[in-house]
């Protein structure tokens, strides 16, 4: 199972996704913070780099999960086929 996000747009294409995190924060006003931040591997030093999807307020579990269908989406893996031996 693989996720993949869709935040901003980019020339480059995005480096594998290694886990996604939602952080959840109630404010005064009734209305609850929402950050999703996804963690991929530096294609070029051996290192993990956070970059913000996406940050908005909702009101309701329902926004929440529109939120989440937006920006993430589940696939099957491709499994890479075995080398004979």
């Amino acid at each position: 199972m693989l996720l993949e996000i869709h935040g901003r747009s980019s020339a480059a294409p995005a480096p594998p996704l290694e886990f996604l995190r939602v952080e959840l924060s109630p404010s005064s006003d009734g209305t609850v913070f929402v950050a999703l931040t996804a963690t991929v591997l530096d294609p070029d030093e051996p290192q993990l780099l956070d970059q913000e999807v996406v940050s908005d307020k909702v009101t309701t579990l329902d926004q929440l999960l529109q939120l989440l269908r937006t920006y993430v989406r589940i696939t099957a893996q491709e499994t890479a086929p075995r080398p004979l031996n």
